[in-house]
């Protein structure tokens, strides 16, 4: 919640002189005509008027005090942030025989700009861009193929890589029309998205730095041997086909060793399906548990790079420097993207400028110390004073004093070699928006984006800072409370944790002590200093299964934010099996088949660690099976008329329970099911 804003006085003109007029007749009872032509009532009015302009100045004072209490803090207000795109290049002919480069820094702008100035995205890379296009994906489950292409093609359609259940042998392939020329090329991988909240996910960290779940490898089809040759890859941070990323290799040498696989592959082998170049991605072994989460993508595209929504600017004198301390220079274009200006100096005529170093603030920089700071929104630099940060030095040009009389002609020696400006929301643009090639470039006919530009955000305001600013404290800070745990979890650079739980003084190796009745209460042993997060990962299965590696990361990450006093444990929720067996009285007018189909839908998606329980935000930790609750889930569906007599029979873990009997768990246990068992039949 944000937030209040407190008004120190919340009167305006009108309550002014409202107050004012009351007032009269009991100091001055001889001033009857209160009317506005009168003069005195005249007077009133310019000094309510000139009172309300001193409350509006009063009222700033909370504004500025919480601006400084968030310097103190380290908190300053967001910059604008750009938009991150895609953008594809489409070649005019086929068959060139060779790469054409598209160069790092290509501008691409906005079809149509709502505002007066067009909206313009940089290429972050260099692309050779290739005339082969991909014409036929198949993936292969270690037993049978599936052709993907056109799932690849249309929109809001996935398919899986290596099948729904990969094992191994499983492998995708991919054909393209030509061989690649000599050079290196690029493949970018959609990853189908999964359902993670954004503001509690996150993919922070190098995909490099993660373990991929199997062990797999590239390869070409090498006609010339009618075998398959492993492929050349530089870089993969698509870790196994789990996340969006890209691949790029290098061509097979000579390109004629990439020979057309003439009999085709999988479900291509009739003659008049085409006839194409040949990679695959193959699983050769399965590491550990294998895959959390099953591999599911959206798309797989050539002649991809990344843009972001900003303009490079290059040598542009900043200013001349005066000599004096605390002095600010402005730069020509705002907002500047952080970390993007290189700023020089020239400190002696006819000496090479040098590279002075951006610092969050100079209060521990020294005096010989060459650093400035950047305000990002204004693009304000500020340099030392000698006492903290140097001064940029004095200069003068001596030949240009002589032509002037003697007088002192200051040289302009700071400049900003290079730096990035832009952003804003304006850029988040949608899907075939960025088609405007600002300086054509031999054998490229067009470029688009397939997906929607996101990410860009306006510079942040005040009132939102106030509401971010206890989140930000807390997330930066030590992990003190289980709240803190459960969030700095899900944030766990590089996993996919969908769910944590903090349990204090619970020891994951330490059983709970569960009476002989089902009905009783579980009851823990506590074990001081001790908390235990329990993660659940993203997964697709009923029952998700944590990875050691996933595991690690998060134990990992939580050590690096806990009090030295605390020991943290990161481990699974351990899960308990619910099967349910009902016989169900459909209504006359229902249709028996589609309430069984329903009534099974419904069960699996209450019974789930995910998506179950009552706000179908998972499964609470230890929260009981109520038997009321199971009743109340069948007999609420539409089409049921009632429930036979003792016709409901809960099993968990297999075990039959006795009727009408709550069934508890411990604060570590979820529960999953895979099965139910429902009848449905008419009265």
């Amino acid at each position: 919640m944000a937030l209040p804003d407190i008004q120190l006085d919340d009167r305006r003109f009108d309550d002014i002189v409202a107050e004012a007029r009351r007032r009269i007749p009991g100091y001055t009872p001889e001033w009857t005509d209160l009317n506005d032509s009168d003069p005195g009532m005249t007077l009133v009015q310019m000094f309510a008027w000139l009172s309300e302009m001193i409350i509006w100045r009063v009222n700033r004072v909370p504004d500025k005090s919480f601006i400084k209490f968030l310097e103190l803090l380290g908190i300053t207000l967001a910059p604008a942030t750009p938009a991150q795109a895609e953008l594809t290049f489409t070649l005019s002919a086929p068959g060139l025989g060779k790469a054409v480069l598209v160069p790092k820094g290509t501008r691409v702008s906005l079809a149509e700009s709502s505002g007066g100035s067009p909206v313009i995205f940089e290429t972050d890379d260099n692309l050779f861009a290739v005339s082969a296009t991909i014409a036929g994906i198949q993936s292969y489950d270690g037993t049978q193929y599936e052709l993907v292409t056109e799932a690849s093609r249309v929109a809001k359609q996935s398919f899986f890589p290596f099948g729904e259940r990969p094992q191994r042998g499983a492998a995708l392939f991919i054909g393209v029309t030509e061989p690649f020329p000599q050079g290196r090329h690029t493949l970018t991988v959609h990853a189908h998205p999964v359902s993670l909240d954004d503001d509690e996910a996150s993919t922070d960290g190098s995909p490099n730095d993660l373990a991929p779940p199997v062990q797999a490898i590239w390869e070409y089809w090498a006609g010339e041997t009618l075998s398959w040759r492993q492929l050349a890859v530089t870089a993969d941070t698509t870790v196994a086909l789990t996340r969006s990323g890209i691949v790029e290799f290098d061509a097979p040498v000579p390109p004629a060793a990439m020979q057309i696989a003439r009999d085709g592959f999988g479900l291509l082998k009739r003659p008049q399906d085409p006839k194409l170049f040949w990679l695959r991605f193959r699983i050769e072994q399965m590491l550990g548990n294998g895959f959390e989460l099953v591999p599911q993508l959206d798309e797989v595209l050539l002649n991809t790079v990344s843009a972001t929504n900003a303009v490079t600017a290059s040598n542009e004198l900043v200013g001349a420097s005066g000599g004096t301390p605390n002095q600010q220079l402005t730069l020509a274009n705002t907002p500047v993207l952080p970390g993007s200006l290189q700023l020089e100096v020239q400190e002696k005529p006819g000496q090479d400028f040098l590279a002075w170093t951006a610092v969050e603030d100079l209060n521990r920089s020294g005096p010989d110390d060459r650093h400035y700071v950047l305000d990002p929104a204004t693009g304000t630099i500020t340099f030392g004073d000698g006492s903290r940060g140097a001064i940029p030095p004095f200069l003068v040009d001596d030949r240009q004093n002589v032509a002037s009389g003697g007088r002192n002609v200051q040289v302009a020696n700071i400049r900003a070699r290079t730096y990035r400006w832009g952003g804003g929301a304006a850029g988040n643009a949608g899907a075939d928006k960025i088609t405007s090639l600002e300086s054509a470039i031999p054998f490229v006919s067009t470029v688009t984006n397939k997906r929607p530009a996101e990410g860009g955000e306006d510079a942040e305001t005040l009132d939102h800072a106030k509401a971010r600013a206890p989140l930000e404290i807390r997330s930066r800070s030590r992990a003190v409370t289980a709240d803190d745990f459960e969030y700095l979890a899900r944030r766990t650079p590089g996993a996919r944790i969908r769910r944590a739980k903090a349990l204090p003084l619970h020891h994951p190796q330490v059983e709970p002590r569960r009476p002989l009745g089902s009905s009783g209460p579980v009851t823990s042993v506590p074990v001081p200093g001790v908390v235990t997060v329990l993660v659940v990962p993203e997964s697709r299965d009923p029952k998700p299964v944590l990875r050691e590696e996933t595991r690690t990361r998060v134990a990992r990450w939580l050590d690096q934010h806990r009090l030295i006093s605390t020991e943290v444990l990161v481990a699974p929720a351990r899960f308990r099996r619910v099967e349910i067996e009902a016989r169900v009285i459909a209504r006359p007018d229902a249709d028996s088949g589609r309430v069984q189909r329903e009534l099974l839908d419904r069960l699996l998606a209450y019974f789930h660690p995910l998506t179950g329980g009552d706000n179908k935000d998972g499964w609470e930790f230890g929260r009981a099976v109520f038997f009321s609750e199971t009743y109340r889930q069948i007999l609420t569906l539409d089409g049921v008329l009632r429930l036979s007599a003792d016709a409901l029979t809960t099993y968990v873990d297999g075990v039959a329970q006795p009727a009408c009997q709550d069934i508890p768990l411990a604060a570590d246990e979820l529960v999953w099911s895979s099965t139910h068992r429902v009848e449905v039949r008419y009265a």
